[in-house]
């Protein structure tokens, strides 16, 4: 066998200190990126755990219950469903932040919204329904009209969606 052919049947060989240089730098953005990205899962897990915790689902329930009746499915809206939004909203929002400053010692709003803007796909259907009802009003409206409708109204997450159904 010439030696050129024992070269072509022989394992590629690599400068392995130009390769170590690299691979470092390269830890060193995957180690960064994997930390922002470790913070955003664990948020959404605390969202995700916050949804069907008894507590979270009776407050917003009840608050439903107690204001859907107000609510008709006409294009033209009351002045009263703004302040009612206003008032879900407030509840949701100091609900969230309280609940996600007890689990993560990092937590902030501001951070939290940064981040839902950076993975706006990722986030799963019943986060993005929750917080889409506690910021866009016709949303919440569509919650509020969903809860007028059903006679005994309950919200149900099943698999990646925050559903109103009745029993």
């Amino acid at each position: 066998m010439s030696r050129e052919e024992e070269t072509m049947n022989q394992p590629e060989m690599t400068d392995f200190e130009r390769l170590d240089d690299e691979e470092e730098v390269f830890d060193n953005d995957v180690g960064e990126e994997n930390s922002e990205e470790s913070k955003f899962d664990e948020m959404i897990g605390v969202l995700q755990d916050l949804l069907i915790d008894p507590e979270f689902v009776d407050m917003q329930s009840e608050f439903c219950r107690i204001n859907c009746e107000i609510f008709d499915n006409v294009s033209e809206n009351k002045l009263i469903y703004m302040d009612i939004f206003q008032q879900y909203t407030d509840l949701i929002e100091t609900f969230i932040e309280r609940r996600l400053h007890e689990k993560l010692e990092y937590f902030s709003m501001e951070e939290l919204c940064n981040q839902i803007q950076e993975h706006e796909d990722e986030i799963p259907l019943d986060v993005s329904d929750v917080l889409l009802s506690s910021s866009d009003f016709e949303e919440f409206k569509s919650l509020m009209l969903s809860f007028k409708q059903n006679e005994t109204p309950c919200i149900e997450i099943t698999g990646d969606a925050l559903l109103c159904c009745g029993h």
